[in-house]
């Protein structure tokens, strides 16, 4: 049992190390779509990792060869997609003919199996927003169809290898994904960092600014009101209150956007979710009716959360109105309130299928005065995201140019 545990543990080391290289070099992220060249790298990557494995097997059992290497060729194929798993299954298929030995066949086959599995969950793994689920279901299926194949093909080997290489397999695949899944979530709060960095110095800027423009507009609205209360003028009388009114209008919004910079205590209470988007929906469905779009409400179960309804409300406004302006004829808007990914969540689901957006174009979103609008200033979304973020939430963009935009708003529920 011995002779097994030192290729075990460098398959395992190598695997791990590997990861963190790959990680630094790319980053993973959740994309919904990878150009031609990070298939490329990621086949690549994968490939290393399956060969180093390969390079130090279990040499104990004569003709079969025992190693981790399906673990990276199941983890590239989740990730980055048919293309990318294909470049790395030829590679364990090259590498194992060239070995050679009476099995080689039966490893060719393992690999195709893997290859095809993980292939065959990819979309689901794409889709769901329980990435978990879709892991062990893929890992679950490999090792089934594994285990029967190594019964069935190969002459019995001896009796304690089946659980000593099973459970390590088992234990490395689940370590490599969990891993994986932590770099993602430790990379999407480093770009977090660096939007709120950006933040603040662009929020500096419009408070300097916004101080500057408030000081005339109260000189102009003393005036007014001085000139519209001593004058016989009906003109002056009837346009002065809608001069006001648009002044303050102006002071609003310029008080909004301080907001960004230095948010006030805000006076929240427990508020009903489900009414609070089924309203936002209705409020909606004219503009959208305007752009010949239509909308489809649906709920999940009942939600309450720690908050301000109307901030609420404009933040959902804000993101509806986006979806309808990105369709440039008929469409369809899907909104969903359902259960989060982790307990205590709630999501908010703004699903369309507009133009789109490209991954550079999905890195700027949130960012000061960026926008996909020829007639637009950024401010909105920024406003939008911000006040989500006061109030413990996060917003998660998910596009690909043609298909559409998906817009998951993640509030914690009250309980």
């Amino acid at each position: 049992m011995l002779e097994m545990a030192r290729p075990l543990l460098i398959n395992i080391a190598m695997l791990f190390s590997v990861l963190f290289i790959w990680n630094m070099v790319m980053p993973f992220r959740r994309s919904t779509s990878i150009n031609l060249k990070k298939k490329l790298i990621y086949g690549f990557i994968s490939s290393i990792m399956a060969l180093l494995c390969m390079l130090f097997p279990l040499e104990t059992f004569g003709e079969t060869v025992f190693d981790l290497r399906i673990v990276p060729l199941i983890l590239v194929t989740l990730y980055g997609g048919g293309f990318a798993g294909i470049i790395c299954m030829f590679t364990i298929i090259l590498m194992r003919l060239g070995m050679g030995g009476e099995y080689a066949w039966v490893g060719v086959l393992i690999a195709i199996v893997g290859y095809i599995i993980s292939l065959s969950f990819y979309g689901y793994f794409k889709r769901s927003i329980r990435k978990w689920r879709v892991i062990l279901l893929t890992g679950g299926t490999f090792m089934l169809f594994y285990i029967a194949i190594v019964l069935t093909l190969i002459v019995p080997l001896k009796a304690y290898f089946y659980p000593i290489y099973f459970t390590s397999f088992a234990i490395a695949y689940f370590f490599i994904f969990y891993l994986t899944e932590r770099l993602v979530l430790i990379n999407i709060q480093l770009e977090e960092t660096v939007y709120l960095e950006k933040l603040s110095v662009a929020g500096k800027m419009a408070a300097a600014i916004a101080h500057e423009i408030r000081n005339p507009l109260t000189t102009v609205r003393g005036l007014l009101q001085f000139i519209s209360s001593n004058t016989e003028d009906e003109k002056i009388k009837n346009y002065a209150p809608l001069m006001i009114e648009e002044i303050d209008r102006t002071n609003k919004i310029i008080t909004d956007y301080l907001m960004l910079i230095k948010p006030s205590k805000r006076d929240y209470e427990v508020v009903n979710l489900n009414k609070v988007v089924k309203d936002t929906t209705n409020l909606t469905e004219v503009l959208a009716s305007y752009h010949a779009v239509k909308m489809q409400y649906e709920e999940k179960g009942d939600f309450e959360i720690h908050g301000n309804s109307q901030e609420l409300k404009q933040c959902l406004i804000n993101l509806i109105k986006n979806a309808i302006e990105s369709i440039e004829e008929k469409g369809l808007i899907l909104i969903t309130l359902q259960n989060g990914i982790k307990k205590g969540t709630v999501d908010i689901v703004i699903q369309d299928n507009g133009a789109g957006m490209s991954e550079e174009q999905l890195e700027k979103i949130g960012l000061p005065f960026y926008t996909t609008k020829s007639k637009g200033t950024g401010l909105g979304t920024m406003i939008t995201i911000q006040l989500i973020r006061n109030i413990g939430g996060k917003v998660l963009y998910k596009s690909k140019i043609g298909e559409g935009t998906t817009v998951t708003v993640t509030l914690p529920t009250h309980n």
